[in-house]
C-alpha cells in the first residue's frame, strides 16, 4: 500500500485557478489543481474540455459530472437516476462509465445545492453532484465505485483501448473534512489511499471549510502500473463526503508528443521543489 502524500515534502504553489501541487511517493504522483469549468461546476482536469465533455472515445479519458447533459453516448451505463435526492436532483443521474457496486454498505446521494447538517455542494459547483454520509455520525460509511465491466468492455467500443488499465484518476473533492478519504483498490487489494487530514496539511486547509481552494480541491492521481486500480471507494464518518467531475484515463490512449513533455516538465518542477523546500 502507498500512502499518497509525504508530509515531510510539502509544497504548495499560487495559480490563477487554484492551489497546485507536484508531489513524489513511490512511483505514484499526486497534483492538486485542473482548470476552471465552463459548465458550472467549478473546477475540472485538465484532460477534458473544459465544459466537462471528451473530443472522442478513442482519445481514452472519461468524464462522469452526473449531470445527464453530459453524458458520453456510446458507453453503456448512464441515465440511472435510483440515488437522485428527491426535489433536489433536477437533471441529475448516475452517467457511464460509472457503476456503483452492490453492498448494503455502500451510500450514494446525487443531487444539486447545500443543505444544513445534510451535504454541501463543493464550492462554486452549481451542478450536480455525488455524496456519500453515514446513517450514524461517526460511523463509517461509503460508497464504491467499479470500473471493471468498464474496462472489460471498452475494447468492443474503441479496438484501440481494449486491454487498458486505468492510470489517470481527477476528482473534485469537495468540502474535505478530517473524516473523509479516498482508497484505490485492484479488484480488492488496497493499493493506494488519500485521506481528508493529509490533504489538509498539504494546503494547510482548514477541514469542512466550504468556499476556500485549499478545501475544495482538484485531485489529480497518476498510477504505475504496479498501481493501477479498478475500483475506489469513497469513505466519510461524519456530513458528508462529497465530489464531483471524476475522470479517468486508461493506459492505452494515444498520447501525443507536446502532452508527454508538459507531463514530464510538471513532474520535473515537483521534484526540484521538493528538493528546495524539504527541511
Amino acid at each position: 500500500m502507498y500512502a499518497l502524500i509525504n508530509k515531510s515534502k510539502s509544497v504548495s504553489i499560487a495559480t490563477l485557478l487554484m492551489l497546485a501541487i507536484a508531489q513524489q511517493a513511490g512511483a505514484a504522483t499526486i497534483t492538486f489543481g485542473g482548470q476552471a469549468a465552463t459548465d458550472g461546476s467549478n473546477k475540472t482536469s485538465l484532460n477534458v474540455n473544459a465544459n466537462n465533455t471528451i473530443n472522442a472515445i478513442s482519445d481514452g479519458f472519461f468524464v462522469s459530472t452526473f449531470d445527464t447533459a453530459t453524458a458520453i453516448p456510446g458507453i453503456p451505463g448512464g441515465g440511472d437516476t435510483q440515488y437522485n435526492v428527491a426535489g433536489k436532483s433536477d437533471g441529475c443521474a448516475i452517467n457511464s462509465p460509472l457503476v456503483i457496486s452492490p453492498s448494503e454498505m455502500n451510500v450514494l446521494n446525487v443531487r444539486k445545492g447545500s443543505d444544513g447538517n445534510v451535504a454541501a455542494a463543493p464550492a462554486g459547483d452549481t451542478t450536480c453532484y455525488a455524496y456519500t454520509t453515514p446513517t450514524t455520525i461517526g460511523e463509517a460509511s461509503y460508497v464504491d465505485i467499479d470500473y471493471k465491466d468498464f474496462l472489460a468492455n471498452i475494447g468492443n467500443i474503441s479496438p484501440n483501448l481494449a486491454n487498458s488499465s486505468i492510470n489517470y484518476l481527477g476528482f473534485y473533492w469537495g468540502s474535505v473534512d478530517a473524516y473523509n478519504s479516498f482508497e484505490f483498490y485492484s479488484d480488492d487489494v488496497l493499493v493506494a489511499q488519500i485521506t481528508g487530514p493529509e490533504l489538509l496539511a498539504q494546503l494547510n486547509g482548514k477541514a469542512g471549510d466550504q468556499v476556500a481552494d485549499s478545501s475544495n480541491v482538484y485531485v489529480n492521481i497518476n498510477f504505475s502500473f504496479d498501481e493501477s486500480f479498478n475500483k475506489f471507494r469513497v469513505i466519510t464518518s461524519g456530513i458528508a463526503g462529497e465530489f464531483d467531475n471524476i475522470v479517468v484515463g486508461l493506459d492505452q490512449r494515444p498520447v501525443s508528443a507536446p502532452a508527454s513533455l508538459a507531463f514530464l516538465g510538471l513532474g520535473l518542477l515537483g521534484l526540484g521543489l521538493g528538493r528546495r523546500f524539504k527541511k
